[in-house]
């Protein structure tokens, strides 16, 4: 009879990064279903499954958590970026492909719990201290994008500010869309938008 290979037991890190990883889950989701005011320590450990101990060994504050989901939702923005170029489409395609995408982002559960963040920063200087790295980072990842658009004669400096102007405008359309639908509007935003890059990209 063959013996039973032995359990492969987890090392104290991978028991760390499990914990910290539901403690990140739980405080996003929170976040997108309750707003920041009620994403608490108390819902985010319960829904995490974890003690109020087990969250303060890993973070020190509430506003720490915060921040640190903050930099996980910019690690999620950016994955879906790379996923966007790695199929993007040449030509007018490719600018109707980055509209597209970069609406359906900001109507997104994830996009709704980042703006419950920035908002609540703008008004508590410990927090937007804290976030800031993160937000940081996110720019950075656009203009990155920017410089592999453009090519190497392309503005890099011009085509991230539109790709970023194009995104704060779709994050402001996300906050109103649910409570005044304007369907022309919507449409004419998407083609002005879409005009606005063919220009840029210098795209027929």
């Amino acid at each position: 009879m063959t013996a039973a290979a032995p359990a492969v037991r987890s090392t104290q890190k991978q028991r760390r990064e499990a914990t910290i990883g539901k403690l990140l889950d739980a405080t996003i989701e929170c976040l997108i279903e309750h707003g920041y005011r009620d994403t608490t320590i108390g819902r985010i450990c319960k829904r995490a499954g974890v003690s109020h101990g087990g969250l303060f060994r890993h973070f020190a504050s509430r506003t720490a958590l915060l921040a640190a989901a903050t930099d996980e939702m910019s690690r999620r923005h950016f994955d879906q970026l790379t996923g966007l170029l790695a199929q993007l489409p040449r030509g007018q395609a490719m600018a109707e492909a980055l509209v597209s995408f970069i609406r359906r982002a900001t109507r997104e559960p994830l996009a709704a719990a980042w703006r419950e963040v920035m908002v609540a920063a703008r008004t508590d200087d410990v927090l937007r201290d804290a976030v800031r790295p993160a937000v940081q980072q996110f720019e950075d990842t656009i203009f990155e994008m920017a410089t592999e658009l453009a090519g190497e004669h392309g503005d890099r400096g011009a085509l991230g500010t539109l790709l970023l102007s194009i995104l704060h405008m779709y994050d402001s359309e996300a906050n109103t869309v649910r409570i005044v639908l304007n369907e022309d509007i919507e449409h004419s935003r998407y083609d002005w938008a879409v005009k606005l890059l063919l220009d840029e990209l210098q795209l027929p």
